[in-house]
């Protein structure tokens, strides 16, 4: 009984996978004989036909698959060129003026004569503006020309004002 029950679903199974009537060919068949027993015909062609089918369509579908992977890839690729072209310049800049504003503050640290701790620097578009307060106008000159030739400065805005401590 059990071979029997087995036969009947490995028979159910095979026709399931691979599907049946191709120009009036089943790759499977069953059939009951007069006592009631199970018979299977199972054509070994149409069944080689059929997985062979099947698998050319995964093997398309594949391509498809690719195909559209690749297609996917070229938009976001197309898309961060885009994004490079139009935001790059901005970070670059943003970049650039923050490295002006960190190089002019150095400067300013390392030299003995300027009170760098009162002095704020601002940078945009390569444009300085200093702000703060110094106890004299040769500090005032000075952190205006150690801004002047750092790298980068285009224009120096000094706005620190001279006064006591």
């Amino acid at each position: 009984m059990k071979t029997r029950t087995f036969l009947l679903l490995l028979a159910a199974a095979l026709v399931a996978m691979t599907g049946c009537d191709h120009d009036g060919r089943k790759a499977v068949e069953t059939d009951r004989d007069a006592q009631g027993r199970a018979t299977i015909h199972v054509d070994g062609d149409e069944v080689k036909r059929e997985v062979d089918q099947a698998g050319e369509q995964a093997r398309r579908g594949a391509e498809q698959v690719q195909q559209g992977a690749k297609e996917v890839g070229a938009a976001l690729e197309r898309g961060a060129e885009k994004v490079q072209r139009e935001v790059g310049p901005i970070v670059e800049e943003a970049l650039d003026d923050a490295t002006i504003t960190a190089k002019v503050k150095a400067n300013l640290i390392t030299d003995p004569e300027v009170r760098a701790l009162s002095i704020d620097v601002d940078t945009i578009d390569g444009r300085v503006t200093l702000q703060g307060k110094v106890e004299t106008e040769g500090q005032k000159a000075e952190a205006e020309k150690l801004a002047r030739i750092t790298p980068g400065v285009r224009q120096v805005l000094n706005l620190i004002q001279v006064g006591g401590s």
